[in-house]
């Protein structure tokens, strides 16, 4: 998933995170898959929250991405909370230098399978968004983008791949402190959008969750498929 990583982003992208709890459930999906002696290598990390959750469970995981920022987030975020086995790096994730025992794509984009299977011993375990647009702004103004899970599955029908498919679903909508800060959520997905039709989108979809630290909360469900490839039955 191609997403311009700031301080703000990256501050909503942690608060609904832990306020969800969607990396948490998510990884109880991959973790079936993992051995402890495992190299992981998660391809397009983002701020890793999904390796947090991933790395007790594994001995050791690089994590790459294009992206300065995240990448200095998540180096943070590692020292902060004493990660031993985590090392993040910014640099092409389509550069690998060696191969590992697992390649984590996660919201990667709807190609690009083939060069990873090249730089992984045991599975490829690959992430995709199964819905068509967010519901976290106004309609109107929702980019209309294609279900990825056919996409992968036709890739990976070409290149004569087997795989298992789960299709599954988590809340991972955005909770806010503000209604001030709100307005700058969706005005940062949908920048066309007035000030009328915002607050009128938050006045219809916004939860009041009487809680202190975020008094708002816009609901949104991500539909998922989980893509997992074998490599010994290749």
């Amino acid at each position: 998933m191609i997403k311009t990583w700031d301080e703000q982003s990256s501050g909503w992208m942690i608060d609904a995170s832990l306020y969800t709890g969607f990396h948490k459930a998510l990884a109880q999906k991959i973790i079936p898959h993992l051995k402890p002696g495992d190299e992981l290598c998660d391809v397009g990390c983002g701020l890793g929250r999904l390796d947090f959750e991933l790395a007790p469970f594994v001995s050791h995981i690089d994590a790459i991405d294009m992206s300065e920022h995240a990448i200095e987030s998540l180096n943070s975020e590692v020292k902060r909370t004493g990660a031993k086995n985590i090392s993040a790096r910014h640099g092409d994730a389509t550069a690998l230098q060696r191969s590992y025992d697992i390649i984590l794509m996660s919201l990667y984009g709807a190609i690009g399978t083939e060069y990873y299977l090249k730089h992984c011993l045991r599975k490829v375990i690959r992430i995709t968004g199964a819905g068509n647009s967010s519901g976290l702004y106004p309609a109107r103004h929702r980019r209309t983008t294609k279900n990825a899970v056919p996409i992968v599955q036709d890739e990976l029908s070409k290149l004569n791949v087997s795989f298992e498919l789960e299709l599954c679903s988590f809340e991972f909508g955005q909770p806010l402190k503000t209604w001030g800060d709100a307005v700058k959520f969706v005005l940062s997905n949908a920048p066309e959008a007035d000030t009328d039709e915002i607050n009128e989108f938050l006045n219809e979809r916004i939860n009041h969750t009487r809680r202190d630290d975020f008094p708002y909360y816009l609901p949104y469900t991500k539909e998922l498929g989980i893509f997992v490839i074998d490599m010994s039955v290749r």
